[in-house]
């Protein structure tokens, strides 16, 4: 029995060695997938968890103007001006018609791809062995999903964290975003390794930061064994969240992602939640960077006094 003075939400910062736990009373599937895994665990067949990356990309806060569509039935579009914050992370909400986490606001970031496994990508920075030790992984699934995270938010929002040999960030002089990269790289026309090559680009990995590790719980239909990393804009890039995967794309300040959640505005789930609690901390994009990683998240189901249901663990550091 785990002490209740020890329990932690996903509103609160984790750590290695803490127990979270959290309610899903509120999501009408997720619970029902609980109670019946509670109820008989052999009963399903277990989906094995399909690999991912997330990128928390930061930049110094900036005071800017939004405009965006209410989610709330009826309700006008809300316009203002937001004011400076410490840290903003650019956020993307998901298209209603997507299978995984329709309408939710994530981060950039998706399954990890076959080709991700090619040993050929060019590489910078820490290699697969640290970064293995690091993820608690083999070297090569290691590399794979840093190789996953990189092109998933160069596909998602047009920054790419690669250098050339002098250690410059590319910049795209024509002015498009790279749109027609982007385009053969997320249609798989071209690998990602071999478009790097041919611009005489390295993968840097070193721009990368390791801030958590989440595993969809083994009641669910649809699973993701993902790492959340965090990366700095990169000088002289933006990012525009030109994918068919979103429709809003917009950098938010931690805090107010969580607020506008909380006023039912955003649709959060909870490693997103727990993310950008952790994030909310930082007073500066460098003091962001050095946030020690939160650890390795696998919730399972859990009955709670009076009938309902929660998902909880330990969190771990390997």
């Amino acid at each position: 029995m785990t002490d209740a003075r020890c329990i932690r939400g996903v509103r609160e910062p984790l750590e290695p060695g803490c127990y979270v736990e959290y309610a899903v009373d509120d999501q009408a599937g997720v619970a029902a997938r609980a109670r019946a895994y509670l109820a008989d665990p052999t009963a399903g067949e277990t989906v094995v968890p399909r690999m991912a990356a997330t990128v928390m990309l930061v930049s110094e806060g900036k005071e800017h103007f939004r405009r965006f569509e209410n989610p709330l039935p009826g309700a006008a579009p809300v316009e203002e001006t937001v004011p400076a914050a410490p840290v903003d992370v650019f956020m993307l909400r998901r298209a209603s018609t997507m299978a995984f986490t329709p309408d939710a606001v994530v981060f950039p970031g998706g399954g990890m791809d076959a080709r991700d496994l090619d040993a050929d990508v060019p590489w910078g920075g820490p290699d697969a062995g640290a970064w293995g030790r690091a993820m608690a992984a083999s070297p090569e699934r290691a590399r794979a999903v840093i190789t996953a995270a990189v092109r998933e938010l160069f596909e998602e929002s047009g920054v790419l964290l690669a250098t050339d040999g002098q250690g410059r960030f590319p910049i795209d002089g024509r002015g498009d975003h790279w749109a027609c990269e982007r385009a053969a790289v997320a249609s798989r026309t071209v690998p990602f390794g071999a478009f790097l090559a041919e611009r005489g680009l390295v993968l840097r990995s070193d721009l990368l930061r390791l801030r958590s590790h989440w595993v969809t719980p083994e009641c669910e239909a649809r699973r993701y064994d993902t790492y959340f990393f965090l990366a700095r804009l990169p000088r002289g890039q933006h990012a525009d969240g030109r994918t068919t995967e979103a429709v809003e794309a917009a950098w938010i300040a931690p805090a107010e992602a969580l607020a506008r959640f909380d006023a039912g505005l955003l649709k959060l789930v909870p490693p997103t939640i727990s993310n950008l609690t952790s994030l909310a901390r930082a007073r500066s994009v460098d003091e962001a960077w050095e946030l020690p990683f939160d650890g390795h998240v696998r919730p399972y189901p859990v009955a709670r006094p009076g009938g309902e249901v929660a998902l909880g663990c330990t969190v771990g550091e390997a």
